[in-house]
């Protein structure tokens, strides 16, 4: 192996030994890299570390310091190049923080641009520069609505993308919130959508030509829409005539409400039977049938809490803490827990990109007995997510569920800052004498890493 990790320390962590760093690494790592050397004095330690050069490895090696308590001061010579702990470890908080601060330094800019009507191009360049700090890549507009300038932050069909737009559009801070409206996902534009138009190369798509109909069954609507223009696109440019169709449908009833209500959308190539609504009427079409406010329809806070509740066959066999021994569980995101199963992992490195850890921790089940075992079980989940947050705080700590299994419990979990996060879950399992517990992320090809136990300290 050609590629390597030095770890300069000034102090291992709690009681640890070096010895015992030394093994955990070993053990994580695998195959994919060993130790090859040592040492500790009275100034300082190290650890030197072959690996095969992968990302995936050097993530391994840097959650496990992270879980193990290292100082961010510590420095990691990844092949001559040199960083400390917490150049790593840059959470989407502190981007956050960090995006916003600069907003409100040039979002005066951005207001004289709109106000201006400046080309899409300036108003553009401007919005990235603002948006960058925090987001590897976002989709945003801007505009105004008779009284504010509008900061719209859209999904794209990526429902994933809903829990850290809707975190960064909380942060937002009030000289900021005094001349901006910060909305998540695409608007419904009410009545004024009857003169909105997309044009596409020569032809021009009208919401005022498209109808639709709408079939209803457990609060989801299969739409079939129909529009002129549209149907010969289907033959040759059929992603394209889908693309405008879900558009002028977030424009009808809102970007949210699109993608967790209509549940299938198809294009008629001619007009379907029954009487048809016009996008102007399907936003009350939807509030009547989901017996919904209009202001909760396009809450993305609300959205963010939506659980489901899922059984599964366990594994009887399986005592990994790779979530396999489940039967039963609930959460709010279960894209990521459909990509977790799948052993995908696009989420993942979406979210890690912005600094952003969906993740949950694993603990035994043997000490809960009796009558009400499950009860007790979910108890312990539901006060240790309580208490973790009250340590690191709700800007730091985002519960999204969980799972019992044969031989584990699961708390699922995103945390906008990991650091704070894990030295709040410690001492809460420490006290709680549940045994060992692990963290992973959602990722089934990363293995978990042991939190400290009691006998640790």
């Amino acid at each position: 192996m050609e590629n390597y990790v030095y770890i300069y320390f000034q102090t291992l962590p709690g009681d640890y030994f070096l010895g015992d760093i030394e093994d955990d690494l070993e053990d994580l790592l695998a195959d994919a890299g060993e130790i090859t050397g040592s040492g500790q004095g009275n100034t300082g330690g190290n650890i030197d570390i072959e690996y095969d050069g992968s990302a995936d490895s050097l993530q391994k090696i840097i959650l496990y310091l992270m879980c193990r308590g290292f100082d961010a001061e510590t420095i990691l010579d990844i092949n001559g190049n040199r960083k400390t702990l917490s150049e790593f470890d840059r959470p989407f908080l502190a981007r956050v923080r960090a995006c916003w601060e600069t907003f409100a330094k040039g979002e005066i800019k951005l207001r004289q641009l709109i106000d201006e009507k400046a080309g899409s191009e300036a108003i553009t360049k401007q919005l990235d520069a603002l948006l960058t700090p925090a987001f590897e890549q976002v989709y945003a507009e801007v505009g105004f609505n008779g009284t504010k300038h509008e900061l719209i932050l859209n999904l794209e069909g990526d429902w994933s993308r809903l829990f850290a737009l809707t975190y960064f559009q909380k942060q937002a801070p009030s000289e900021v919130l005094a001349y901006w409206d910060i909305l998540v996902g695409r608007q419904s534009r009410g009545d004024s959508l009857e003169n909105y138009e997309i044009r596409i190369s020569d032809n021009i798509v009208r919401a005022s030509d498209i109808q639709v109909w709408t079939a209803w069954e457990n609060h989801e609507a299969k739409v079939s829409l129909y529009c002129k223009t549209l149907v010969p696109l289907l033959s040759q440019r059929e992603s394209e005539a889908y693309w405008i169709a879900y558009v002028m449908l977030d424009y009808a009833v809102g970007e949210l409400a699109e993608m967790n209500y209509i549940s299938a959308l198809e294009i008629l190539s001619c007009p379907g039977t029954g009487p048809a609504l016009t996008l102007t009427q399907l936003l009350p079409h939807f509030i009547e049938q989901l017996s919904l406010g209009r202001e909760e329809l396009f809450d993305a806070e609300r959205y963010c809490g939506l659980y489901c509740g899922y059984q599964m066959r366990p594994d009887e066999e399986a005592n990994d803490g790779l979530r396999r021994d489940v039967f039963a569980g609930s959460g709010c995101f279960i894209p990521l827990l459909n990509e977790f199963w799948n052993g995908e992992r696009r989420i993942m490195d979406t979210l890690q990109a912005d600094g952003i850890v969906a993740g949950y921790f694993c603990f035994p089940l043997d000490g809960f007995t009796g009558d009400n075992r499950g009860a007790q079980i979910l108890d312990f989940r539901d006060n240790a997510a309580d208490l973790i947050e009250k340590n690191a705080g709700s800007d730091s700590f985002l519960y999204i569920g969980g799972a019992s299994g044969i031989y584990y419990g699961y708390l699922d979990f995103i945390a906008w800052d990991l650091r704070a996060v894990l030295d709040a879950a410690v001492p809460v399992f420490e006290k709680s004498g549940i045994g060992q517990v692990t963290f992973h992320i959602f990722r089934q090809d990363m293995d978990g890493i042991p939190l400290p136990e009691p006998t640790d300290w």
